[in-house]
C-alpha cells in the first residue's frame, strides 16, 4: 500500500471516530422529562398536574412543547392537552401545568400517560410516558346488634362494617374490649378486604352481664398504599331483662309445659272414661245374669 492511500484510510478513520463520538454526545444530550408532580388526583375531583422539562443540550431550544394523549386513560383535561413555553436555556427546565379532571368511576391505581415533546429544528418528537396515581380512601361505617338482647342469656354480637368510600380497605382486623358483657370467643378476628359500597360482619359469641352494655372495638386497615389506618368504635347495645323481653315480644315463654299439661289431662280423661265404660258394661252383665 502506498503512503498516500495509508494517509487517506488514517484520515477517513478519524473522521468516522469524531462522528462517531458526535454521535454519541448528542445522543446523550436531550429535552427530557425531568420530574412529575400532580396535587392528589381523586375520581371525580380535579387536580394540577405539572411537569417539569429540562434541557440537556449545551444550548438554548426553542418553542418547546408538550403534549399529552388521554385517550386511553380515566383523565380529561380543562383547557388544551397541551402546553409550550418559548425557550428553555441550557442545562435549565421549565415547569408545564396541566389541569386533569379524573372520571368518577375511574379505580384508584398506578396509570401511565403517554406524551410528545418537541421544539424548534427537532428532527423528529420524542415520546413517552410518565406515571401518575389515582388515590381513593375507605370510609368505613360501624353498626352494632345482638340476636338475642337478654341480660343473663348467651347471644351473637355483630358489628357490621360497610365501606362507603370509594377505595378498598385491606387487611381488616377486628378487636374487641368486653364492656358489660363476657366474651365466650376469641377477641380478635381477621376479616380480610372490604370492597367499595361493601360489607363484612365480625362475630362473638357473649353473655351479656349488665343493662348498659357497650360495643368498644379497635378497627385496624390499610389503603391500597398500605398507609396503616385505626379507627376507635364503641357502640352502645341495647338489652332488656327477661321480664321485659317477654312483655316486649322478644322472648316468648316456651309452651312445652302446656303442652304436656294437655296430653296428660287426656290420658287421664281417656282413663277416666274408659273405666266408666268398663264399669257400666259389668254392671249391665250383672242385671242380665240376675234376670235369668
Amino acid at each position: 500500500m502506498t503512503k498516500s492511500k495509508i494517509m487517506l484510510a488514517t484520515g477517513l478513520l478519524f473522521i468516522l471516530t469524531v462522528l462517531s463520538l458526535i454521535t454519541t454526545l448528542n445522543s446523550a444530550s436531550a429535552i427530557i422529562i425531568n420530574s412529575v408532580d400532580s396535587d392528589i388526583l381523586r375520581p371525580g375531583q380535579q387536580g394540577t398536574l405539572s411537569v417539569y422539562v429540562k434541557n440537556d443540550f449545551d444550548y438554548d431550544v426553542e418553542d418547546v412543547s408538550l403534549s399529552l394523549d388521554l385517550s386511553n386513560t380515566p383523565f380529561s383535561t380543562i383547557g388544551s392537552t397541551e402546553d409550550s413555553v418559548d425557550e428553555i436555556t441550557e442545562g435549565d427546565k421549565e415547569q408545564f401545568i396541566f389541569t386533569l379532571t379524573v372520571n368518577t368511576n375511574a379505580k384508584p391505581g398506578d396509570y401511565n400517560i403517554p406524551y410528545a415533546l418537541t421544539y424548534k429544528n427537532a428532527t423528529s418528537q420524542k415520546k413517552g410516558t410518565f406515571g401518575v396515581k389515582i388515590r381513593a380512601n375507605a370510609d368505613l361505617d360501624y353498626s352494632a346488634s345482638l340476636d338475642n338482647p337478654v341480660i343473663g342469656e348467651k347471644s351473637k354480637l355483630s358489628l357490621k362494617i360497610v365501606n362507603k368510600g370509594i377505595g378498598e380497605a385491606k387487611f381488616v382486623t377486628v378487636k374487641i374490649v368486653p364492656e358489660g358483657y363476657t366474651l365466650l370467643s376469641e377477641d380478635s378476628i381477621y376479616i380480610g378486604s372490604i370492597n367499595s359500597d361493601d360489607f363484612e360482619t365480625a362475630s362473638f359469641d357473649i353473655i351479656v352481664t349488665n343493662s348498659a352494655p357497650t360495643l368498644i372495638a379497635v378497627v385496624n386497615y390499610n389503603d391500597l398504599d398500605n398507609r396503616l389506618y385505626t379507627s376507635n368504635v364503641a357502640l352502645p347495645l341495647t338489652v332488656y331483662s327477661k321480664d321485659k323481653a317477654y312483655e316486649l315480644g322478644i322472648k316468648t315463654k316456651s309452651k312445652i309445659g302446656l303442652y304436656i299439661g294437655i296430653i296428660i289431662l287426656i290420658i287421664i280423661i281417656f282413663i277416666v272414661i274408659r273405666s266408666i265404660r268398663k264399669r257400666m258394661r259389668k254392671n249391665k252383665s250383672l242385671k242380665n245374669v240376675n234376670g235369668k
